[in-house]
C-alpha cells in the first residue's frame, strides 16, 4: 500500500518526547501521549494490498498495555469496515495498526471512498492529532479510447473532448478537464447505460456564489450520443435552474 501522506516516525518521536515528558507526571490512559500521524492519509487501492488498507495510530507514552477505541465517521455506505473497534498497542509498543477492510478490488472504479478515524482527545499528546480523515481510490491506468464532442448548456457552446477509460475498470470512463482544467468527469457504463454520480463539481467555480455543482437525472444513449439531462446547475445558495449536457462519442467507439 502506498500512502501519499505521511509524517515520518523520527519527526513523531521528537514531537513526543518534547510534549510528553513533564517533570512529576504520572502517566495513566488518559495521558498516553497519542496521536494521528497526519490529519489525512490519501491510499491508492491495489490488487496486492488483499483488499484493506491499514491506518497507524502512534503514542509517546509505552509503559504497559493500552487499548484505544476508534469512532468511525463513515461517508462510505458501509462499504469500508474496520476490523474492530480499537487500537491496540502491547507493553512498550510505540505504534498500534488497524485495518480497514474493502470488498472485492475488481468492483471498484476511480471513486474515491472517504472516512474519518477519530481518538478521545483527552488521551491526544498536546501537540498530536486526535482525528484523521481516510481517503481511498483504485489505481488505475487510463487508456485513451478517442475524442468526440462535448456540449454544456451551462456555457451554450462545444468543444472536442477527449474520453478515456482504464485498464483495470474497462466499464470507467473519464472526460479529463472537462468543464474546467484539473477537473474530470465520470461515469460508468452497464449495459450500455451510462451511470454519472447523482451529483458532482464541475470545477466551476462562480465569482458571487462559489463552487457549482452538476445535479443529474438520468442519463442514456442515443445514435453515438450520450445525453446527460441536468436537473439543477448548484451552488450552495440556490439553482441556476436545468439544462442538458450531451457527449458525441468518438467515431468508431460504441458503449
Amino acid at each position: 500500500m502506498k500512502k501519499l501522506l505521511f509524517i515520518s516516525f523520527a519527526i513523531a518521536t521528537l514531537l513526543f518526547s518534547a510534549s510528553c515528558v513533564r517533570e512529576g507526571t504520572i502517566y495513566t490512559p488518559d495521558n498516553a501521549c497519542l496521536s494521528f500521524p497526519s490529519d489525512a492519509a490519501v491510499f491508492e487501492m491495489l490488487k496486492e494490498d488483499g483488499n484493506k488498507v491499514t491506518v497507524e495510530l502512534w503514542r509517546g507514552n509505552t509503559k504497559g498495555s493500552l487499548s484505544v477505541p476508534v469512532t468511525v465517521d463513515d461517508a462510505t455506505g458501509g462499504i469500508f469496515k474496520p476490523a474492530k473497534s480499537s487500537f491496540d498497542f502491547a507493553d512498550g509498543e510505540a505504534v498500534a495498526k488497524l485495518d480497514i477492510n474493502y470488498p472485492d478490488i475488481n468492483a471498484f472504479g476511480g471513486e474515491t471512498y472517504k472516512l474519518t478515524l477519530s481518538v478521545d482527545e483527552n488521551m491526544v499528546s498536546p501537540s498530536g492529532i486526535s482525528a484523521m480523515t481516510v481517503s481511498a481510490t483504485r489505481k488505475l491506468t487510463p487508456k485513451k479510447v478517442g475524442t468526440g464532442i462535448y456540449y454544456s448548456d451551462w456555457y451554450e457552446e462545444e468543444w472536442e473532448q477527449d474520453l478515456y477509460t482504464t485498464e483495470e475498470a474497462p466499464d470507467f470512463f473519464i472526460l479529463p478537464d472537462c468543464w474546467v482544467k484539473g477537473t474530470d468527469f465520470t461515469f460508468t457504463v452497464q449495459n450500455h447505460k451510462p451511470i454519472w454520480p447523482a451529483s458532482f463539481f464541475s470545477g466551476y467555480v462562480h465569482s458571487s456564489y462559489g463552487n457549482v455543482y452538476l445535479y443529474t437525472g438520468e442519463s442514456y444513449i442515443e445514435d453515438g450520443v450520450i445525453y446527460l439531462p441536468i436537473t439543477g446547475y448548484r451552488v450552495s445558495a440556490g439553482s441556476f435552474g436545468s439544462g442538458m449536457e450531451y457527449f458525441v462519442l468518438p467515431a468508431g467507439v460504441n458503449l
